[in-house]
């Protein structure tokens, strides 16, 4: 996920907890659907967060898979015209 796509995900989400807080207070009614929306973007968060890290295994792999093939047409195993 990009830097920007980031500070937008936290800027929405400070936006939309200070907009409960503004609104609702912890003393009205409101309380527990404002609680329950806090515990869903904290959860956005860490789902955010996994899939930050899923692609830089990802990004690794297919790193790893680069050097491979050059290693594979530098001992001659693989014609470099080959591409995978």
């Amino acid at each position: 996920m990009k830097e920007e796509e980031k500070d937008t995900h936290a800027n929405w989400t400070l936006s939309i907890k200070r907009r409960n807080l503004e609104n609702y207070g912890e003393e009205s009614n409101w309380f527990p659907f404002v609680q329950n929306l806090n515990e869903v973007l904290d959860r956005v968060k860490v789902l955010t967060e996994r899939i930050d890290a899923l692609d830089n295994k990802i990004g690794e792999t297919q790193g790893m898979v680069k050097n491979l093939r050059k290693v594979l047409i530098k001992l001659e195993v693989v014609d470099d015209r080959f591409v995978f």
